[in-house]
């Protein structure tokens, strides 16, 4: 067993402290529901179909590019009016559809481009990839063929029943649920074939074997589930729900969260594996830690980056920003001569400094704290290094031009590695970068999300 996670860093560590995630992302704001009949052009980032009428652009649910729709406009979000497609009047020449396999297919917000063929799919990742690049990034088709490399997909027997984690709601009735596409309404669940079947057998046993759980009494109802290759653990901020799902016997473990005073685990809350995709037996906590959602994702995202540096890192000092529980730290560590980590969530460095004891002493250097131009530029680390790691949230660095002005300032680095999960903020750091001084060698796409528009990558930069 891993030992537990130490106290978080001191105060004086967190210089490059920093949020991981972004939160939820802003429902529609709902408006008397307008049907209309048009053309879906293409598919944008965030997944829908871009359509027009006389009154202009609007956005779709669940259309497919070349088909005639008809459409229902409910509301607005981002200043956008938002719709969701109710009909198919139309197939595209080129018929991009296949049959639903899931029964809240129409409802559920997770699997959102289910209704495509997985070439479809892949398609119009690259398309999105390829329009960022072009209008955020501002690099033209010319440079795009020169390093952006083709799509890696997950092979057919991880595509499905690969996801590890899931965050669900308990309703009034106690029932597991899911949110609708941008919405606040709930759609209970019994079972997801995108899910592992450790999570599936979870889903299943709550709707037929369980007592219903009770709704959370302080009314936070937010349940996050996780498995590795042994089992599920679970995470709540409500010890009520908790004790009623420990007492199911079908999770090994259940954390306590959001408590005014630390309250103790129920059983081992711990997962083992998941950080590192496998490749160690690192620990990390579901509820408080980043870790990848899917075995193959994260196992892709690692091995491109440890392609990008293979022939300057043995022997060298590596700076990873947004480093998390460690990830990349883990390999990076098994071929670095330093590895120098930061990260703004002190409980995930908390887990990475446990996890160190997978990779040769005093190679592995934990930091807290914020990441920005003027905490880099102060950093001896970026100074002193000749390889740089980053995987940033999705929105992004801050103040990027800072953050790649300080690096170029250092004068050493010789290998720059950007992970991006979000094509806009990705193309729009990936320009910075080279504004900067770094040049773009390849950019490999992953598909580490099947059945969604999803798209991550990893970019390679030289000076």
């Amino acid at each position: 067993m891993n030992p537990p996670p130490p106290a978080a860093p001191p105060d004086r560590r967190r210089r490059f402290a920093g949020p991981r995630s972004t939160g939820p992302r802003r429902p529609a704001v709902e408006e008397p529901v307008v049907i209309v009949e048009s053309v879906v052009e293409k598919l944008v980032p965030g997944g829908q179909g871009l359509l027009r009428d006389d009154k202009g652009v609007f956005f779709a649910d669940g259309g497919a590019p070349g088909e005639r729709v008809r459409v229902a406009i409910a509301g607005k979000q981002g200043g956008a009016r938002r719709g969701k497609v109710l009909e198919v009047l139309e197939r595209a020449e080129d018929d991009l559809r296949q049959p639903l396999d899931c029964p809240v297919a129409d409802r559920c917000g997770g699997c959102d481009w289910l209704h495509l063929t997985p070439a479809a799919q892949a398609t119009w990742k690259i398309a999105i990839v390829d329009d960022a690049l072009r209008r955020t990034g501002r690099f033209t088709d010319e440079e795009l063929s020169g390093w952006r490399r083709p799509l890696q997909s997950a092979p057919a027997d991880q595509a499905l029943a690969g996801r590890r984690r899931i965050r669900l709601q308990v309703d009034g009735a106690g029932r597991l649920t899911l949110s609708e596409s941008h919405s606040h309404r709930r759609v209970a669940v019994d079972d997801c074939a995108a899910l592992h079947p450790h999570l599936r057998r979870i889903l299943r046993a709550a709707a037929t074997a369980w007592e219903p759980l009770p709704r959370a009494s302080n009314g936070a109802t937010e349940l996050r589930l996780a498995c590795d290759d042994d089992g599920v653990v679970a995470a709540v901020d409500d010890i009520g729900l908790a004790r009623a799902l420990w007492k199911t016997g079908h999770v090994r473990g259940v954390l306590i969260t959001g408590q005014r005073s630390p309250t103790p685990p129920l059983g081992d809350p711990a997962l083992r594996g998941e950080v590192s995709a496998g490749q160690f037996a690192a620990a990390v906590s579901d509820a408080s830690t980043f870790a990848q959602a899917t075995r193959f994702g994260g196992a892709a995202i690692r091995d491109a980056v440890m392609a990008a540096v293979d022939d300057v890192i043995e022997g060298a000092t590596v700076l990873e920003l947004f480093c998390g529980a460690g990830h990349l730290t883990l390999p990076l560590a098994q071929k670095a001569a330093k590895v120098v980590a930061v990260e703004g969530d002190a409980a995930a460095t908390a887990w990475l400094t446990a996890n160190a004891v997978h990779c040769p002493d005093d190679v592995i250097e934990v930091h807290t704290g914020f990441i920005d131009g003027t905490t880099v530029a102060a950093s001896s680390a970026a100074r002193r290094a000749t390889v740089v790691v980053m995987d940033p949230p999705r929105t992004g660095l801050v103040g990027a031009a800072a953050v790649f002005g300080a690096l170029v300032a250092g004068g050493n680095v010789e290998r720059l590695v950007m992970v991006s999960c979000d094509p806009a903020t990705g193309a729009r750091d990936l320009r910075a970068a080279v504004d900067a001084g770094f040049q773009l060698e390849s950019l490999v796409p992953i598909d580490a999300f099947p059945r969604t528009h999803h798209v991550e990558w990893v970019a390679t930069l030289t000076r």
